[in-house]
Formats: structure tokens, sequence, C-alpha cells
């Protein structure tokens, strides 16, 4: 009688612990978690570009207005690459002045207010190219951080990464910082290398204005910077010599007048010879100079490959900026 009702009490308790487990919804065994399918990957000849454009859910309320249109330095059908002009017009002499690969744009739109964002993404042949087109097209007084280095104005970013300069502008009629920002660390994410500025920047003493660095290769170029005096360009251009081969950086430092800056200039060419061609070519077309802007630049002997100087020496002279950027050359 005791074993019989023992058994009777062991089966009423699993039944109970049975109905319980139902009531409660417990299983013996976890469903399994819904993972998000995959992101689509780019396939292709520019598939590395195409992967870096955020596409549907990656950017909150916004849609693609189309696909990505793929630009270069000259059309290939084959590829679906247009040249760049056709994307930038007359700008784009700014990218044929650096070892320009590819570029990308696509056009992004949202809500029924006409708002639209346009992202490009430009693809240089190594992380100092990127930085020398960033330095010339990139504006605006906010210096957010996203990417190595970047600018933003009221309507546009700037940033560089890796390889690579990206430009987003709005358009429209809400506050444009948290687009940009948003467009800007989605692309930045997907870049793993952050890059490196040119070597030759490393030249300078510290202390430049943010925003005021620069970095190029040909006189077109230089003579694009509003601050840099060029009396007769078409004989300055021969008297530099300037090319694909040759480095210039520039940087401008504060000074004790209000809104005037202290442009040092860095040229670095490919011998000790060519730069000491060019800098009795330069030097003696200052001399004969009547430009009274060109009269206040001063250019030092060079230090080997490097030619060195200031474009306004009377702000320089209060601080004298280029005697550290010559000691630092070995000048």
């Amino acid at each position: 009688m005791v074993a019989r009702g023992w058994g009777s009490w062991c089966m009423l308790a699993v039944a109970l612990v049975s109905a319980a487990l139902v009531v409660s919804g417990c299983k013996t065994t976890p469903p399994e978690e819904q993972t998000p399918p995959a992101r689509p990957q780019p396939v292709g000849p520019h598939a590395s570009l195409l992967k870096l454009f955020p596409s549907g859910p990656d950017v909150s309320d916004w849609k693609n207005d189309g696909d990505v249109k793929i630009f270069g330095p000259a059309a290939n059908p084959a590829e679906a690459m247009e040249a760049v002009e056709t994307d930038l017009g007359p700008e784009a002499v700014a990218c044929r002045a650096y070892d320009y690969v590819r570029s990308g744009t696509r056009r992004y739109v949202r809500g029924a207010a006409g708002e639209t964002a346009t992202l490009r993404i430009f693809e240089m042949k190594s992380p100092s190219e990127a930085f020398g087109l960033f330095s010339i097209r990139a504006s605006g007084a906010q210096f957010p951080m996203v990417g190595l280095a970047a600018r933003m104005s009221n309507a546009a970013l700037g940033f560089v990464k890796g390889p690579y300069y990206v430009a987003v502008e709005y358009k429209g009629t809400n506050d444009a910082t948290p687009v940009l920002m948003e467009f800007g660390r989605w692309v930045a994410d997907q870049v793993a290398s952050p890059g490196y500025r040119p070597a030759v920047l490393e030249t300078f003493p510290i202390g430049s204005v943010q925003g005021e660095r620069y970095y190029l290769h040909k006189f077109e170029t230089l003579a694009s910077l509003p601050f840099v005096p060029k009396g007769d360009p078409a004989t300055m251009a021969r008297m530099l010599a300037l090319g694909g081969e040759t480095d210039v950086a520039i940087m401008g430092y504060p000074t004790d007048k209000p809104g005037a800056l202290n442009y040092l200039f860095v040229i670095r060419y490919p011998s000790d010879g060519d730069a000491a061609a060019a800098f009795k070519s330069y030097e003696g077309y200052l001399a004969n100079s009547k430009d009274p802007a060109e009269q206040n630049v001063a250019v030092a002997p060079p230090a080997g490959a490097y030619l060195a100087g200031t474009f306004n020496a009377e702000e320089n002279s209060v601080k004298d900026h280029l005697a550290r950027l010559l000691k630092g050359l070995g000048g």
C-alpha cells in the first residue's frame, strides 16, 4: 500500500509540473534567434568603392535616389564609368591635379519637403593624395572628429580617411549637422585604415591654424589659392617648375594682426639641383616683380631638395616661423 501510494503521488506531481510548464509557455528547447538578413555585397570592378555607400536602413529615413554613378579619369563604358568632368564640370581639374583613381556619387532623398543629401567618395592612389584633395576642396569653420581630418560648413562635410576623400552635401530646411555627421560616420566606419598626412607637412613648426594646411603638386592648384601672390602667373609657373614629382606644402600661422595669417611654404623637388635652379629662377622673378604682394614674398636658399619661404614676410617678421621651419629642414 505504501509503495503503490508513493507511485501515485509521483505521477500526480509530474503531471502538475508539466501542466505548469504548458501554462507558463516554457518549452524544453529554446527558440532559434532571428538574425537580420546580411547586407548584399556589391560585385564587379567597383565593388570596393560601392560598399562604402550606405543603402536602405543604413542611414535613418533616407532613400536612395538611384544607383551610385561611377566616374574616373576617362570614360570606360565597359565598366560603366564616365569621365569625372561629367560629375564635377570645371571643378574636375582639382582631381586631375592628384593621383585620382575613381569616384562615386549617389543622391538620397527624405520626406516630402524635398530634402536631399549628395554623397561623393573619391578614391585616390594613396592617403597622401586623398589628404591633398581634402585640403583644397573641403571648407567650413567646424572641424568634427571624423576620419583622419574633417572640415564642415553649414551645408557640407568633407573628410579624409585612408585613400578616400569623402564629401557630403545637404539641401533642405532642417539642421544639416545631424545629416552630415550620420552619413560621414557611417562611411568612415567602413574604411579600416585611418591613413596619414603627407610627410612634408611634418617638417613645419607646430602652431598652424586648423583648416590652413595644404598639400599639392602642380602650379594650377597653387594658383587657385587666393593668398598666393601671382603677378605674372605664366612666368611664375615656369620659374617654380612644379609638376607631378614635386610636393608643395603650405601652412598658415596666426599673427598679432586680427584676420592676418603668416603663410609658410615648402617645395620638395626631385633633386638638390632642381631645388637650386628653382630658387635662382624664382628669386630673380620676385626681384623684378612690380606687384606689391610679390615684393612681400621671401624665399630662402634651398636646404638640399627643399625650397622654403613665406608668402607674406611682413607677418612672418613678428614671430619668424620661417627660421624655425628652415632649422627643421637643415637649412
